[in-house]
């Protein structure tokens, strides 16, 4: 099983989702569906790139500069919500370095 760092916030009437670890989003209309979405999302990419044979590349950070502009965005005209929770997945192929 793998854990993942992602970030969620209430964005208006929605929610968005981000693993800090693989630079992959979601969103939904709650907190729920946006995690929900999020995993469903990791599972989706990772099982694309082991498929692909870039187990190497799996790992790819947010930049920076997305990761300031999702937690602090410019245009703040809603009260942001931001929380932080771990995400454990176990997916069928343990390989990935």
């Amino acid at each position: 099983m793998r854990s993942f760092t992602c970030l969620v916030k209430k964005e208006g009437n929605h929610y968005a989702s981000l693993c800090v670890e693989l630079d992959v989003a979601s969103c939904g209309n709650t907190k729920k569906e946006a995690i929900e979405g999020l995993k469903n999302a990791i599972e989706a990419y990772i099982e694309y790139m082991i498929s692909e044979g870039r187990d190497d590349e799996i790992y790819r950070p947010v930049p920076m500069s997305e990761l300031r502009d999702f937690i602090f965005p410019k245009c703040d005209i809603y009260e942001q919500s931001l929380k932080a929770i771990s995400l454990e997945l176990e997916y069928a192929n343990q390989s990935i370095k």
